[in-house]
């Protein structure tokens, strides 16, 4: 990523993991909604955040130095987004016995869990990140007072905590 203290990298991070793993329930309920007509929230937890939308996202920025060479972003992202989302999947399956996404039957799928759509959808993503989403959170970043920064990152990791308790309880 860039040359940055570690406290700068963590708030830096934390506002793109949240940002993402926001942007990835829209995105989910964009999809939806264009498959079947309606709209209704994917993933297990009680909160607008899909966290391994911005889990990938944290993933994509270790390849943040390669930015000059946009193919190999693409590519980086699709493999790097795409194991991410098969081992999540067999990881969900294979512990908690939930399947929250299944790709049987689309092109180049590997036991439903990925396929090359998605990973394909992934590496745009990426491209997204890297070149628009990442640097307007820099800008952000340099904006915002850091301790008011600090504040609302901790509130919001309070709920998602929060949430992730609540969705053991369930």
């Amino acid at each position: 990523m860039d040359n940055i203290k570690k406290e700068d990298l963590i708030i830096k991070l934390g506002i793109l993991f949240y940002f993402c793993s926001f942007l990835g329930y829209i995105y989910e309920l964009i999809l939806c909604y264009l498959d079947t007509g309606k709209i209704f929230s994917h993933g297990i937890l009680f909160g607008p955040w899909l966290p391994i939308y911005g889990t990938g996202a944290c993933f994509i920025m270790l390849i943040y130095k390669y930015r000059k060479n946009p193919a190999l972003i693409f590519t980086l992202s699709f493999f790097i987004t795409g194991l991410l989302e098969y081992l999540c999947g067999v990881i969900l399956l294979k512990f908690f016995k939930i399947r929250l996404w299944d790709y049987t039957g689309y092109f180049l799928n590997i036991n439903g869990h990925v396929c090359f759509l998605s990973a394909f959808c992934f590496g745009v993503g990426g491209i997204l990140l890297t070149y628009l989403i990442y640097p307007l959170i820099k800008k952000i970043y340099e904006k915002v007072n850091k301790n008011v920064l600090k504040i609302i990152l901790s509130l919001i990791t309070l709920i998602f905590l929060g949430d992730i308790i609540a969705t053991i309880l369930k």
